[in-house]
């Protein structure tokens, strides 16, 4: 019997992200966990602890929060088949990150995945990242 390298890093996942969320964030009125919508943890290595308004699945934004309840990223995920049929998406992040009292971000993330419970289909990942890189790496990954 052959298993896929993709359910073994799901599976580990599952167990590991249980067990990761130190804290619970602070989330805004509106935003739900993403274990409300999929079958996820509460944490995700690498990604965090997810949030969203569910009017916005799957493409967001999606508040990713770290172990100890912080803020870490904004994050958008984008089908790769909208980009081939040149959607635009204009001010896609401004109202939220308004409406957070976010007026700085550190940095942008862009990487790409083959597709994962929520958003089967090839996507990339936008990261608008409020820390430093070292602070990221350590709050998302346990």
């Amino acid at each position: 019997m052959k298993i896929s390298t993709r359910f073994i890093v799901y599976v580990a996942a599952l167990v590991i992200g249980s067990m990761a969320l130190a804290q619970t964030p602070d989330v805004p009125d509106g935003w739900v966990p993403v274990t409300e919508l999929l079958p996820l943890p509460d944490f995700i290595p690498g990604a965090g602890a997810l949030y969203i308004q569910p009017d916005n699945a799957p493409v967001g934004p999606w508040l990713a929060y770290g172990r100890d309840g912080t803020l870490i990223e904004v994050l958008f995920m984008v089908p790769i088949s909208q980009m081939q049929e040149a959607m635009n998406w204009d001010d896609l992040a401004t109202g939220t990150l308004a409406e957070l009292g976010i007026t700085a971000i550190d940095h942008v993330d862009i990487s790409y995945n083959g597709g994962h419970p929520g958003m089967a289909e090839p996507h990339y990942h936008f990261r608008l990242v409020l820390v430093d890189a070292a602070t990221q790496e350590g709050a998302l990954n346990p």
